[in-house]
């Protein structure tokens, strides 16, 4: 299960960190559009380590 969670929050991460780009490659891009992907990126990012802090803890 955790793998399955793992990859789609990578997945969801790489799909956030395209969507930026395009938006940073607009020629007005928008502050609060980037903003939101950003805390989105972390928001992954935040759950990617705590099921890594938990994977690695059941290992034990």
């Amino acid at each position: 299960m955790s793998i399955v969670l793992e990859r789609r929050l990578r997945g969801v991460h790489a799909l956030l960190e395209m969507a930026l780009r395009d938006e940073r490659s607009r020629p007005r891009p928008s502050d609060l559009v980037v903003a939101g992907i950003k805390k989105k990126k972390l928001s992954i990012k935040d759950q990617l380590l705590a099921l890594d802090r938990r994977t690695r803890a059941t290992a034990r």
